[in-house]
């Protein structure tokens, strides 16, 4: 917990990847399928939803990341 929420994101979701995750044969992307909300991940490190909500827009626009409902894609250039 001694480290920024963003941080923990992408901790969190490195975690995902190797639970839920596979590579897309196409584009090389890594391909979460997930069970989790929005709230459950914000719950799970530590942060409240809108927090998580803004963390995971900033990592749309800087493209390091897509998220729908139930997959995140993370593109190859940032796993």
């Amino acid at each position: 917990m001694f480290k920024d929420t963003k941080t923990r994101l992408l901790e969190f979701l490195n975690e995902l990847c190797i639970d839920y995750g596979y590579n897309c044969e196409k584009t090389g992307d890594h391909i979460i399928k997930h069970p989790y909300t929005q709230k459950d991940i914000a719950s799970l490190i530590g942060t409240s939803r809108p927090t998580l909500n803004i963390l995971i827009n900033e990592l749309k626009e800087e493209n390091v990341l897509d998220f729908n409902r139930n997959e995140i894609r993370m593109y190859k250039t940032s796993a």
